[in-house]
């Protein structure tokens, strides 16, 4: 990818403004954590999961969960006040609208009014990587950061272990 390339992904600029350190790795489309062991050098241990959803009256909500984690979807709900029901799987028009595509969705989302639910060990993750928006781009930036720059965050248990 050319650096005018990266320059255009919509997240990048909203993270300089804000002097966020981070950096945009390019690499082979990746949807699923054995695309992460297979296709990079990435530790799915340190990576960020992030699932798009539509809800009651056509709300949107991003949920983050650590990597090698299970999403909750009844503490998700519960979390963002809706039955566990009409959370729906976002479609691709919805993340068109989002700016983003299947296995790049990102926490990061410029939109003020979908609901950003991260896990709460996320905020302690240290440097992670997440979706830029765009699934042959991942962004490497500390945890903390995302919880700074996310757009209605909320920070909640929403994760149980991969084995539980």
């Amino acid at each position: 990818m050319k650096e005018t390339d990266v320059l255009a992904l919509p997240l990048t600029q909203p993270l300089r403004d804000a002097g966020v350190d981070f950096v945009v790795h390019e690499h082979p489309v990746i949807r699923t954590a054995e695309d992460i062991r297979s296709r990079t050098d990435f530790s799915v241990e340190r990576s960020v999961k992030v699932m798009a959803f539509t809800a009651e009256a056509g709300r949107v909500v991003l949920a983050a969960v650590p990597g090698p984690a299970r999403l909750q979807y009844g503490r998700l709900a519960a979390t963002v006040g809706v039955r566990r029901s009409s959370l729906k799987p976002a479609g691709a028009d919805v993340l068109e609208a989002l700016g983003m595509e299947p296995g790049g969705v990102s926490p990061l989302c410029t939109k003020p009014d979908v609901t950003v639910v991260l896990d709460s060990a996320i905020p302690d993750m240290g440097r992670v990587f997440c979706g830029s928006g765009r699934a042959d781009c991942t962004l490497e930036l500390e945890a903390a950061d995302i919880l700074r720059m996310a757009h209605n965050p909320v920070v909640a248990g929403i994760a149980a272990p991969r084995d539980a």
